[in-house]
């Protein structure tokens, strides 16, 4: 608020049934076409909303929903700053061809403060790559012992 920046997280947890829900109500605008619809919305049982570690956000206005968000003195904010509280933009523009999803400047992930600083600090980078990156530094670690 110091610097003129209001959020609201309007999605956070999502159960099973209303993940479903909301696919279906997409499937149906897309006509039935399950890849358009699954570039923006995880099928059930597969949303990071159940996992209740993300949450969409939006300015109190409600308007710039969707890519321009990210073009928005909040979305710009957001970009630089949700870092510092454990959050992570989890699908960038740069990497929709690894995570399959289309840019979403409004979805944050939590990840813990220590992943997301780090993953800041590489640029960025998609959640998937940094796990993989661990994973990697796990194995070396194991083989060295």
């Amino acid at each position: 608020k110091a610097e003129g920046i209001n959020l609201l997280s309007f999605s956070g947890f999502r159960s099973y049934s209303r993940q479903k829900t909301i696919y279906n109500i997409k499937k149906d605008y897309h006509n039935g076409n399950v890849k358009k619809t699954e570039e923006y919305v995880a099928p059930p049982g597969a949303s990071e909303h159940q996992l209740g570690l993300a949450m969409d956000v939006k300015d109190p206005s409600g308007k710039n929903l969707g890519p321009a968000f990210g073009k928005t003195k909040q979305g710009i904010w957001l970009k630089d700053n949700c870092h510092k509280y454990g959050f992570i933009i989890r699908y960038s523009k740069e990497y929709e061809s690894v995570t399959l999803y289309n840019y979403e400047p409004w979805h944050l992930r939590y990840v813990g403060v220590d992943a997301a600083y780090a993953i800041n600090k590489m640029d960025n980078i998609p959640l998937e790559w940094y796990v993989s990156d661990l994973r990697l530094k796990i194995y070396q670690y194991l083989i060295m012992e």
